[in-house]
């Protein structure tokens, strides 16, 4: 009776697989039966597909699905597990479950095709990774501005007081001091308000590029000039070294000026003591460049990955140590590109920093 019972319910078994098979099949993802040997001894076309020479009966199931390398397919079946996993083949993604059948000594494994949803998924991941820059560049750019805009204000309003009482007073001091602090929070207000107005155009493509030809070497004399109020106040030393007799280059002359002034002006706020090189060479390639060194802070390798990214500072909030809106070096990089201007740069951390642009 016992024997009976064990043969009808193992012909249940084998009609069951034999439908399961049948419909496999018909099924339009690939659907493999396996032995303890990991050898597929069934398949549908689906599967047949997945196979480089449209045949995978007989063949390890591994070759046709690396994945279950990973999986102890005879244990599979004998302890009748189940199994998950996810597998990139012929440029598409498929979930496969695997199970054992220990009573019938096979396994199966059912694929599903979910390449659009994989990719419904990454573009959800995308669409959240930019929301959250987005927002923490809005939370960066209101932080920013109003450090810029409130401190130079707050001084102006200041020492407006202290001349305002020795007005009163009728006390005429050296006012000097005044004026000097006053002059100084105002530029930093317009530049500010410029560079604001500099990257809404290029943000919003609306910029209009004009090229002319521009003799580098005046240009840079006339750029040294500009800041010498600034740099004769730190006491540094510029060098400005040139291997070049005639230097004549195509480019936009107002994005020359705001590249080459946020380089300098840097260069001149992150340097205490020592000297600013300006040099005006030809590479191996006859290519003209021209490199502002400084012998200043310095930056990490970390924080140089970032440098051309919108409202980024090395130290960032309010008791920073430097003043600026981080959006100097972002806007160079985009009048770079708008004139076929490469920028390298290399820094080191308290020794200085060289950054590099190559006019092709």
């Amino acid at each position: 009776m016992r024997v009976h019972f064990d043969k009808e319910k193992n012909d249940l078994g084998r009609k069951h697989l034999e439908l399961m098979a049948a419909f496999g099949e018909l099924d339009p993802e690939p659907v493999f039966r396996f032995d303890e040997k990991g050898i597929v001894v069934m398949t549908n076309q689906a599967g047949n597909d997945l196979d480089s020479e449209k045949y995978a009966i007989g063949k390890p199931l591994a070759s046709i699905i690396p994945d279950v390398s990973q999986i102890d397919l005879d244990l599979c079946i004998k302890e009748n597990q189940s199994f998950n996993i996810i597998s990139n083949l012929n440029s598409k993604t498929f979930q496969f479950t695997i199970r054992g059948f220990s009573r019938m000594q096979i396994g199966q494994i059912y694929g599903s095709d979910i390449t659009e949803l994989k990719l419904a998924e990454e573009k959800l991941k995308l669409a959240l990774i930019k929301a959250e820059e987005s927002e923490n560049l809005k939370t960066q750019f209101l932080a920013q501005m109003s450090h810029e805009i409130r401190s130079p204000l707050s001084a102006v309003l200041g020492f407006n007081l202290v001349i305002k009482e020795q007005y009163n007073n009728g006390s005429f001091e050296d006012l000097s001091f005044a004026f000097e602090a006053i002059e100084k929070s105002g530029k930093r207000l317009i530049r500010t308000m410029d560079q604001l107005i500099n990257m809404s155009q290029l943000q919003s493509i609306t910029y209009d590029n004009k090229m002319q030809e521009v003799d580098v070497i005046d240009f840079l004399n006339s750029l040294i000039k500009d800041f010498k109020k600034e740099i004769d106040g730190k006491k540094l030393n510029v060098i400005f070294e040139e291997e070049v007799e005639v230097c004549k280059i195509n480019c936009d002359l107002y994005a020359l000026k705001q590249i080459t002034q946020n380089i300098l002006d840097n260069a001149i706020k992150y340097t205490f003591d020592g000297e600013i090189k300006i040099s005006l060479k030809k590479n191996s390639d006859g290519k003209i460049f021209l490199s502002i060194s400084d012998t200043g802070i310095g930056m990490s390798e970390d924080y140089i990955k970032k440098l051309f990214t919108p409202f980024s500072q090395e130290v960032m909030g309010y008791n920073r140590p430097f003043e600026g809106n981080g959006l100097g070096l972002a806007i160079c990089k985009k009048y770079a590109d708008l004139n076929n201007i490469k920028i390298q740069v290399e820094s080191t951390k308290n020794v200085g920093t060289t950054i590099t642009l190559i006019f092709n």
